[in-house]
């Protein structure tokens, strides 16, 4: 079996090569993510992160909405062009069809922030935290875009500079410089817009400083928004299936219990690590591929990327099943009550690992309204479960629907990218 594995050199060396050159940059993201969560907490209280966190959470569904799911698209597009003149044409057609977009939710919550503070959040110490929101919401898409190009190139390393490593060292030498200068505390929020507008500025210098010009291709607003609109729903309702667990405990379960199964959550969650970290680096190649009409060599690079995915993911969820209560230990003595939660969600996470980046293959390959209806179908799935299981099994109510949905929705893309690309992802 490994010996058969490791025959196909050729393409053993780039998933490992660049699946390796971003699990180091995204370990590195998580460690200082942790550092700035933690310097957040200790020096400035939970009240302030409580600010800080929903601030964030506005601003990033915000900025799901109004990319327009240009950020994916971008991939999916580019993969047809064979000059970086093109991509970097395709770039400043983006980009300004993202700055139309984000000019009503930038004026909104910039004059309405004192309002959406105190009437839709009941909370005024919110106010100055949403006027930084909006001015942030350009640059937070403009980040993400940015880093797709860069993705596009197969620049993983300037990808994993600026996607990870920049704006998350920014943010902790911002929290740093503002506790020193002992300023208020929505500082900490603004410390985040900057280390994001900081890296965006970088980001298009990068850009414009390069000697190679652009080249305009031939394509419509319409047909970019025909394509990049369905990956944008599928993207908030794959954020609204991972949610639904948490919503719904809300109506029917305690805080505590809402607290022990979101840590279990995370945890749980932590087994698609390298399945998500795997996912940067076949999405371009699979849009290259996929427009070559090579699929013989797509099949090549998505089983090989799922095997390293399975091999890595496998003894990650082993340890954190065997020693679930040990790890739900660190969070408080409460928490070891949710290591069954623990491990049917770290079976869920499994599953999903194993069957690989189905969702951004179909993306790839001109499908996206499949994944769009796929993630509805499963949202409502999930809904009608929980609401089964919750009130009579609580926490495990709702961790045994996040793991049937998980089966349920993976399986459906395995059977069709058997049918429309004619492999399985893991074989």
């Amino acid at each position: 079996m490994l010996k058969k594995y490791f025959q196909d050199k050729e393409t053993i060396n780039y998933v490992l090569s660049k699946g390796g050159i971003t699990f180091f940059f995204r370990m590195i993201a998580m460690g200082l993510s942790f550092l700035t969560m933690w310097f957040i907490t200790n020096f400035y209280g939970e009240s302030v992160f409580g600010r800080y966190s929903l601030a964030l959470t506005v601003l990033q569904i915000t900025s799901m909405v109004f990319a327009l799911g240009l950020p994916t698209a971008f991939l999916s597009f580019t993969g047809a062009y064979s000059s970086q003149k093109m991509i970097k044409g395709f770039l400043f057609k983006s980009i300004k069809i993202a700055i139309m977009s984000v000019v009503i939710p930038t004026v909104i919550y910039f004059v309405f922030a004192q309002d959406i503070s105190e009437y839709i959040f009941k909370k005024v110490s919110l106010s100055p935290y949403i006027t930084i929101l909006s001015i942030s919401i350009p640059f937070m898409i403009l980040h993400e875009i940015l880093c797709y190009y860069f993705l596009s190139l197969k620049k993983f390393i300037t990808y994993g500079l600026f996607m990870f490593i920049l704006p998350n060292s920014l943010f902790l030498l911002f929290l740093i410089l503002s506790k020193q200068l002992l300023v208020d505390s929505f500082f900490t929020f603004l410390a985040f817009s900057l280390s994001i507008i900081i890296t965006v500025l970088i980001g298009l210098l990068n850009v414009f400083l390069k000697n190679t010009s652009a080249e305009y291709p031939i394509i419509s607003t319409k047909d970019i928004l025909k394509k990049s609109v369905p990956m944008m729903i599928s993207g908030i309702f794959l954020v609204l299936l991972n949610w639904t667990d948490i919503l719904m405990l809300g109506r029917f379960e305690t805080e505590s219990q809402i607290g022990i199964y979101n840590v279990a959550f995370k945890v749980g969650y932590l087994a698609l690590f390298f399945v998500v970290s795997m996912n940067v680096v076949i999405m371009p190649k699979i849009s290259e591929l996929y427009h070559q009409n090579n699929f013989i060599e797509m099949k090549k690079i998505i089983n090989k990327a799922t095997q390293v995915v399975i091999i890595l993911t496998i003894p990650l969820a082993v340890i954190i099943i065997f020693f679930s209560e040990f790890i739900l230990s660190f969070f408080g003595k409460g928490f070891v009550v949710g290591s069954t939660t623990l491990i049917i969600i770290t079976l869920g996470a499994l599953f999903n690992a194993i069957t690989g980046n189905v969702d951004q293959i179909l993306n790839m390959t001109n499908n996206q309204k499949l994944v769009r209806n796929i993630f509805i179908v499963g949202f409502g799935l999930n809904v009608i479960l929980n609401f089964s299981l919750i009130p009579n099994y609580g926490i495990i109510g709702a961790a045994t629907s996040s793991l049937i949905t998980n089966v349920i929705v993976n399986m459906i893309f395995v059977i069709i990218i058997k049918r429309k690309l004619g492999f399985y992802t893991f074989i």
